[in-house]
C-alpha cells in the first residue's frame, strides 16, 4: 500500500511532494520516525526508482479499506499532480487526511471559502455501490464529493474534436449533466497532465457513444472546473453524419448478420410495418437524453414502442401511464435503471408528439421530412443537451 502523508515524529503532518530532492528525502529518512495517520503504526518511506518516494506500513494493517482503491504508481503521481493543481488555484489542500466520523481518507481534501471537497482520483473499477457509499459518507460530514476517473486509455490525446468511441459500463457511472455541455465527465491523464472533458455525449447503444473530446492543461483549469463551450454548427453537423452513419451502419449488419430468422423482433416489426430495415425514418433510432439506461439499441426499443403502441386498444401517446411504459420495458428491453429508463421512453413520447407523429397511421403511410428531423436533432439533442 502506497501513502503520501503520514505524521512526522509523531507531532505533524507530513506529505512527500514532488518538489522534494532525493537528497532531502534520504535525510528526512535517517533522521525522522514516521507513523500512519489512521492506525498508528511505523511507515517506512521508500525511495526506490521505479514507484515514486512514498511511505508503506513496515506491518501490513487493514488501512487500505479507508481509501477509493488499493494504489499504483499511476494513481500516486496523479494525486500528487491534483494536489499540486487545486493549491495552485488558491484551495487548501490535505493528501490522504483520514475523516474518523466516517471513517474514510479521500485521495485530497480540498478547502475553498467555505466549501469543502472530497476528491478522488479514480484509476480502476470499482463496486459502484462502494462508490454510493463512499458518496454518502461524505455527505454525513457536509462535503461534497468530486470524482476524477483516469483518462480511459482508449482516448488518445490526438483524437480532440467529435468522435465514436466505447465508453464502459463503470465510466458510464459518472456522467454529469452540466448546463452548457450536456452529458459530460471530466478525467484526468497524469501522463500528459491534461484534464480531459467527454462532453455532449450521445448514447447509440450499449457502450457506444458519439462525444466532443476537449482538453485542458493543469496551468490552463480552474476551480470551480472550466466548463466546455457549447458546439458550433459545423461540431453538430459532425454528429449528424457520424449519428447516420452509425445508424446505418447497425441496420445493414443486422440484415446480414441475422441469426434468428422470422424470429428477430426488429426485422419481424419491419415486416408487419411494411418496411426494410435500411427504409426506417430518422426518427426511429433517435438519441434521447440518459437512453444509457437502456442496453438494446436505440432502433430496437423505439421501433418495438411504436410497434406496441400500434397494437394496444386505446392509442393515445397524450395517455400513456407509467404503468403501461414499466410492462413495456420490462417486456421488451434490457435496462439498468427501470425509473430512469421510464424517463427515457417518455422523452421519446414527447419526440414523436413534437414531430407530429400519428400511432393510428403506419409508419410507411407517414411522412416527416429528414430536415425536420435534423432540426430537432440540432436544437434539442446537441445544442441543449439538458432534458428534464
Amino acid at each position: 500500500m502506497y501513502i503520501l502523508t503520514a505524521y512526522k515524529d509523531n507531532k505533524e503532518i507530513f506529505t512527500v511532494t514532488r518538489q522534494m530532492t532525493r537528497e532531502q528525502l534520504v535525510f528526512l529518512r535517517n533522521t525522522s520516525h514516521f507513523t500512519c495517520p489512521q492506525c498508528e503504526t511505523s511507515l517506512r518511506l521508500k525511495l526506490g526508482k521505479v514507484v515514486i518516494p512514498h511511505f508503506a506500513h513496515i506491518v501490513l494493517t487493514n488501512c487500505l479499506t479507508s481509501f477509493s482503491e488499493r494504489e499504483s504508481p499511476t494513481h500516486l503521481i496523479g494525486k500528487q499532480q491534483l494536489a499540486e493543481f487545486f493549491t495552485r488555484v488558491g484551495c487548501d489542500v490535505s493528501v490522504e487526511a483520514y475523516l474518523p466520523k466516517i471513517s474514510q481518507r479521500p485521495d485530497l481534501l480540498v478547502k475553498r471559502n467555505k466549501e469543502i471537497y472530497a476528491v478522488e482520483f479514480q484509476c480502476s473499477v470499482m463496486p459502484i455501490d462502494d462508490v454510493i457509499k463512499r458518496n454518502q459518507g461524505y455527505l454525513k460530514i457536509k462535503t461534497r464529493s468530486i470524482w476524477l476517473l483516469r483518462t480511459p486509455l482508449n482516448i488518445q490525446i490526438n483524437e480532440i474534436g467529435i468522435t465514436y468511441l466505447k465508453i464502459s459500463k463503470f465510466i458510464q457511472n459518472f456522467i454529469g449533466i452540466q448546463s452548457i455541455s450536456g452529458a459530460t465527465i471530466l478525467t484526468y491523464d497524469p501522463t500528459t497532465c491534461q484534464f480531459i472533458y467527454i462532453s455532449h455525449l450521445m448514447h447509440i447503444s450499449g457502450t457506444s457513444f458519439i462525444a466532443k473530446i476537449r482538453s485542458l492543461s493543469t496551468k490552463q483549469q480552474t476551480f470551480p472546473f472550466a466548463q466546455v463551450k457549447p458546439l458550433t454548427l459545423t461540431e453538430s453537423k459532425q454528429y449528424w453524419s457520424i449519428f447516420q452513419h452509425k445508424r446505418n451502419r447497425f441496420l445493414r449488419t443486422r440484415i446480414r448478420m441475422n441469426k434468428h430468422g422470422v424470429k428477430d423482433r426488429l426485422l419481424k416489426h419491419c415486416y408487419e410495418q411494411q418496411l426494410r430495415p435500411e427504409n426506417l425514418p430518422l426518427y426511429i433510432g433517435f438519441p434521447i437524453s440518459e437512453s444509457e439506461t437502456i442496453q438494446n439499441h436505440l432502433v430496437e426499443w423505439q421501433l418495438a414502442l411504436i410497434y406496441t403502441l400500434s397494437n394496444q386498444q386505446h392509442r393515445d401517446i397524450d395517455y400513456i401511464s407509467d404503468l403501461w411504459i414499466e410492462s413495456f420495458i420490462l417486456a421488451q428491453c434490457k435496462v439498468f435503471h427501470l425509473e430512469k429508463a421510464k424517463l427515457v421512453v417518455r422523452r421519446y413520447c414527447r419526440f414523436l408528439q413534437v414531430i407530429n407523429f400519428n400511432i393510428n397511421e403506419s409508419i410507411s403511410e407517414q411522412f416527416i421530412s429528414d430536415s425536420k428531423i435534423l432540426d430537432h436533432f440540432e436544437e434539442v439533442i446537441v445544442a441543449k443537451r439538458c432534458e428534464n
